[in-house]
């Protein structure tokens, strides 16, 4: 399915209308489903999401005086229906779906930061096959196919920003939407000659001979310049109505944050992520962990709305510092 300029947000509006489900069945539902410093955030089985268990293991909400159940979901759909129909009070996911939600008047703000993007460590790379021998540069892939993980991610969007940097015309571009195990296999098979991968995938595919990395497209959001990849979020109303519970989940990522960003606890970070992701010991060790950051401010948000308005996954402009929460920054 190509994408171009006028392609409509298919992706983000399926999730949101996955959302609009889960509100009309379960209501609102976040301040009863809180019981004071009782709570539950839902994230996903990879580093991305870690901070979440990570903090769990390490003892950080109970020092906060928090005693917290940690969901793991699926993926972004099912994080943003657990926040919406009050099964969770907070969710990791990226600032581009609390931007498409809160577009379509679903109240979500961000309450704290997760990965950071940084030009050292950008956590996404475009891989190349090796078996690709024509495809040199990005202007190579005109009119070739290219695998993300799914449409309006950003992933997906800062590859059209990278690409139409390069010149390349992006309604031209074929995407295929496949999740990043899979993209490996249509790298493998001949199927893609490009695809969006994360790590331990980029390791892997290096490794076994079957891709290599061509450019970092989350280099093209902020000209290479540091932002939010992914934050936690909530509730406009229930983060309103318990900024003590807000203010105690942050301290708890804080110190989460500053535990994990330590090289010295790279071995012990890895192993709980394994312990939830059920990951095998080579995925393990290639891994290339991500900086997690505690600032949550619109310079570093904006850059992200501004691609979801460049390639109309957003009818107008959005000023970041519309889906912060108080407090956060």
């Amino acid at each position: 399915m190509a994408f171009g300029r006028g392609r409509k947000a298919v992706g983000l509006l399926a999730g949101l209308a996955l959302v609009a489900g889960a509100a009309a069945c379960g209501g609102s539902g976040n301040d009863s489903a809180a019981g004071g410093n009782k709570i539950t955030i839902a994230t996903v089985a990879a580093d991305s999401g870690a901070q979440g268990f990570l903090a769990k293991e390490k003892g950080f909400y109970k020092a906060q005086g928090l005693e917290v159940e940690v969901q793991i979901v699926a993926g972004v759909p099912e994080l943003a229906a657990a926040v919406q129909s009050g099964k969770a009070q907070f969710a990791l996911t990226s600032p581009t779906s609390v931007a498409g939600a809160s577009a379509s008047g679903i109240p979500f703000r961000v309450v704290a930061g997760g990965v950071k993007y940084t030009k050292k460590k950008p956590g996404v790379w475009l891989m190349v096959a090796d078996r690709a021998k024509d495809v040199k540069s990005l202007k190579d892939l005109g009119g070739k196919s290219i695998a993300v993980n799914a449409l309006n991610t950003l992933p997906h969007l800062s590859t059209l920003a990278a690409l139409d940097d390069a010149g390349v015309d992006v309604k031209k571009v074929n995407f295929v939407t496949l999740n990043f195990p899979a993209i490996g296999q249509a790298l493998e098979s001949g199927q893609v000659p490009a695809g969006a991968v994360v790590s331990p995938f980029t390791d892997q595919q290096e490794a076994g001979k079957i891709a290599h990395r061509l450019v970092s497209p989350y280099d093209a959001v902020n000209n290479g310049e540091d932002f939010l990849n992914t934050v936690w979020f909530g509730k406009e109303d229930y983060i309103a109505k318990n900024p003590e519970v807000a203010d105690k989940f942050r301290a708890a990522l804080r110190d989460t944050n500053k535990w994990a960003n330590d090289p010295a606890n790279e071995a012990e970070r890895k192993k709980i992520l394994q312990k939830y992701a059920d990951l095998p010991d080579a995925a393990v060790a290639a891994l290339e962990l991500s900086p997690y950051g505690d600032e949550v401010s619109p310079e570093l948000l904006q850059p992200l709305l501004d691609v979801m308005y460049r390639f109309e996954a957003l009818k107008k402009p959005m000023k970041a510092e519309t889906i912060i929460a108080k407090g956060a920054n």
